[in-house]
């Protein structure tokens, strides 16, 4: 398994449009900016939150752009 193959496959429950899509694009060649967001609306940080930040770490090693995201206004209202 490839390095492509990895990301797209381990620890990931669903690519949105598509895995082939996703997949054409990085073998392409061309790098990505990711950013997931992240809920500060609680104070606790559990080992789930440890998943999403070894995919990031993923897609860093693989020479993408991450910006990790922290909601400010959604966080003080609480949605």
């Amino acid at each position: 398994m490839d390095k492509i193959d990895d990301l797209l496959t381990r620890a990931v429950d669903n690519v949105i449009p598509s895995k082939g899509a996703l997949e054409d694009v990085l073998r392409s060649g061309q790098k990505l900016r990711v950013y997931p967001g992240f809920d500060p609306s609680t104070p606790n940080l559990h080992i789930g939150h440890m998943i999403g930040l070894r995919k990031l770490r993923d897609w860093q090693n693989l020479g993408h752009e991450v910006i990790f995201l922290i909601g400010d206004f959604t966080g003080r209202i609480g949605d």
